[in-house]
């Protein structure tokens, strides 16, 4: 198989000088935990085809728009000077737009180059996706080995329909194929390519949004929840498939040594599902002395004071956890399995040990403003460390949009993107006017940014 080169794009929530501006506009609330106002984590799903991509042989660059803060001129210049054989574009449903333009630029400045999109948006709906014209291929699933295989099958070495998860247009149709099966030996892929992006501007932003000089990683895929407002299960299915610990020790250790990284921030639905693997974890981090603290995301209900005693001791500093609601009634919308004396009482006992920074979520369907006041309360009264608060959005795989399209608040085919960014609010969803929740999303983000502590404005 002959080297190919593939230019690999993150593209931005917000271009450029808009990026700028929401950040500086909104410097307090990130730095009380906010991580929707000016979204900004390194692209480690594309880290990951990279490495895969160069394990086959391949030349590979990445674009990060968002890291680099590079705007549509920046990216158009890039690409004819790199002159890549396909563009692979990645798109959340709140990126969707923007990722099209990047394939609409891809095409002006290099007409014959292959556009690849994949990612969460084009997983789930790849026709919309493929309507557009300059849209060549959808990946649906796991990329890692499916394009390398469709560099294959451009080469004649194989055909089309072979590779999994590869949608298309033949004769004028679309070809929809069925998602890729989930990779389950994730040890098979190499780790994550961290040079493919500059990881540095990451770690100087965490020390705002979580006080570390640190960087996120992933060591799993999969969730067997069933949160009504996510779509994981749909993207990468509900079995959880770690990484085995030793590999994920070894690129921490690799970050470390390299990038003078202190802290990780396990941006996985769930670290601690499996009990003996995050033993081994903890016992490899101990004996090693990696001495790089980490923080991590679970559920409430998987709070176990034993493990959490020996997180600590490996290096856990901080637990952030997918609180999302103080109202029972929203909990059960969410189909989140805890009451609000659960949060309470688990939070407690995670303070005794750790900093705990939580997930809230307003405008959820059905919510009242009685309903939102209740998740005020009860974050005022369980006084975390930090706070990310959003406005619900829909999102396509999840339960809840699908029970918003059966009723008529949401029409599929026209999704209103600028509105799912999580901090605006989509018409009709609950029983609170956008503008209302607008107004109290601004009051409860103003008064946590100004509960943090000095201490902690100052390590950011």
């Amino acid at each position: 198989m002959s080297q190919q080169h593939l230019v690999l794009v993150n593209p931005a929530f917000f271009d450029g000088d808009e990026f700028r501006n929401r950040f500086e506009a909104y410097l307090e609330w990130i730095k009380g935990g906010n991580l929707y106002v000016a979204p900004f984590e390194p692209p480690l799903g594309l880290a990951y085809l990279a490495a895969a991509l160069k394990s086959s042989g391949h030349r590979v660059t990445l674009l990060d728009m968002q890291g680099s803060i590079m705007d549509g001129e920046a990216l158009a210049r890039n690409l004819v000077a790199l002159e890549p054989d396909i563009v692979g574009v990645t798109a959340m449903t709140t990126t969707l737009p923007d990722a099209l333009k990047v394939a609409d630029v891809a095409h002006r400045v290099l007409p014959k180059v292959q556009v690849v999109l994949g990612g969460v948006h084009p997983t789930l709906d790849p026709a919309s996706a493929l309507e557009h014209p300059s849209v060549d291929f959808v990946v649906r699933g796991e990329g890692e080995c499916a394009l390398p295989e469709l560099i294959e099958a451009l080469q004649g070495r194989r055909e089309l329909d072979s590779v999994e998860g590869l949608c298309y247009r033949r004769d004028g149709a679309l070809r929809i194929q069925p998602k890729a099966a989930p990779i389950l030996d994730l040890d098979s892929l190499p780790m994550a390519d961290y040079d493919a992006f500059p990881v540095g501007r990451y770690i100087e932003h965490n020390a705002y949004l979580r006080g570390m000089r640190g960087i996120s990683m992933l060591m799993s895929r999969g969730c067997p929840y069933q949160c009504t407002f996510c779509a994981v299960h749909e993207t990468m299915g509900r079995k959880w498939r770690p990484r085995s610990a030793r590999k994920i020790i070894e690129q921490i250790e690799d970050l470390r040594d390299r990038h003078g990284v202190q802290g990780i921030w396990f941006k996985d639905s769930i670290f601690n599902l499996n009990r003996e693997w995050v033993r081994e974890f903890c016992d490899l981090m101990i004996a090693r002395k990696v001495g790089v603290s980490f923080q991590a995301l679970t559920r409430v209900d998987l709070i176990r004071e034993d493990e959490l005693q020996l997180m600590v001791r490996a290096g856990l500093t901080q637990l952030d956890l997918g609180i999302e609601a103080g109202s029972q009634k929203s909990l059960a919308r969410l189909k989140k399995g805890i009451t609000p004396e659960r949060i309470r009482s688990q939070v407690a006992l995670a303070k005794k040990y750790v900093k705990v920074f939580g997930f809230f979520m307003i405008g959820i369907p059905g919510e009242t403003e009685a309903d939102i006041r209740e998740t005020f309360d009860l974050a005022k009264d369980i006084e975390l460390d930090r706070w990310t608060w959003s406005i619900y959005s829909p999102l396509p795989g999840s339960a809840l949009f699908d029970d918003l399209v059966k009723g008529g608040v949401v029409d599929p085919r026209r999704l209103r993107y600028s509105e799912i960014h999580f901090t605006d609010a989509y018409e009709g969803v609950c029983n609170v006017a956008p503008a209302r929740l607008k107004e109290l999303y601004r009051e409860i983000n103003d008064y946590f940014c100004r509960r943090v502590p000095a201490a902690q404005v100052q390590a950011g």
